[in-house]
């Protein structure tokens, strides 16, 4: 099975949060087919500018995560073209926009997904937690 990890199920894994469940690790800890978006990347710079006290990520967080993810065996993920279009498509039954592009690279590659955000239920996609 290929899957696409959620930005919170890396910041989870990445720092050992006890939010993440045993199968969520399972799935970060094995990478046979797994990726992760250039999306989250985003996410994780537009939480940082937001200057919440509860969010923080360490000094070139921005090449030390991806570089960690790929040494794991995840592949990178762009945002394509289509993948804008795709969500202008999208049903309206979640907002967040990181999501909604997320499910869109999810389903555009028949991807499962590794998310405790019960949310992405109501779309057509597999997801694992």
């Amino acid at each position: 099975m290929s899957y696409l990890l959620d930005t919170h199920t890396i910041l989870w894994a990445l720092t050992g949060d006890k939010r993440l469940s045993p199968k969520a690790a399972h799935y970060y800890e094995s990478a046979e087919t797994g990726y992760f978006s250039i999306v989250s990347l985003w996410e994780m710079g537009i939480k940082l500018g937001l200057r919440q006290e509860d969010f923080r990520l360490t000094e070139g967080w921005e090449d030390s995560i991806p570089r960690e993810l790929t040494r794991l065996g995840f592949l990178r993920l762009p945002v394509e073209p289509e993948h804008c279009r795709l969500v202008s498509l999208l049903p309206l039954h979640h907002k967040d926009p990181f999501d909604r592009m997320l499910i869109v690279q999810a389903q555009e590659k028949k991807l499962s997904i590794v998310s405790c955000n019960t949310k992405l239920d109501a779309y057509s996609i597999n997801r694992i937690w």
